[in-house]
């Protein structure tokens, strides 16, 4: 794999180069494989690693040139760790994060956006983190909620 050759490291999982990293090496590594035309940046994605106390965040990029998918991966705690942005290597990846900001709570240092996306106005948990409990949610906010009046009363 051509990404494998420029970055030195790696291991190919389903036809993908899959790199883990620490994440002070990220920023590095994403310039290095931008600037060896991996020049789409497809998406950010993030895991709950709940037992292991931390989240995962994984980086996607692809080469047309070189029709190769390499994921850049690292690991952070869950609680009250940071991520640098990359938003300025990529403007699309400010998205991203505002995205995992809002359903997992990871912060991103240097993201001016990180203002709700969805969830205006939401005081709870974080919903994409797997300690948020979903049937007590429901619970709490839709049982407190009247029923409607049946259709054929008052007719």
């Amino acid at each position: 794999m051509k990404a494998k050759e420029i970055i030195g490291r790696g291991e190919e999982v389903h036809g993908r180069l899959y790199v883990k990293v620490e994440k002070q090496e990220v920023r590095e590594l994403i310039k290095t494989l931008k600037e060896n035309k991996f020049q789409h940046f497809v998406m950010l994605s993030c895991i709950d690693w709940i037992d292991d106390g931390e989240f995962e965040l994984v980086y996607h990029l692809w080469s047309y040139e070189y029709r190769e998918h390499v994921m850049i991966s690292t690991r952070i705690k869950r609680e009250g760790e940071e991520m640098e942005s990359l938003h300025d290597l990529f403007p699309q990846i400010e998205t991203y994060e505002r995205e995992i900001k809002e359903m997992y709570g990871v912060n991103f240092i240097g993201n001016e956006r990180l203002t709700p996306f969805f969830l205006e106005g939401w005081p709870h948990m974080p919903p994409m983190r797997k300690d948020f409990d979903s049937k007590k949610f429901i619970k709490d906010v839709f049982e407190s909620i009247p029923p409607v009046e049946d259709e054929d009363e008052g007719i």
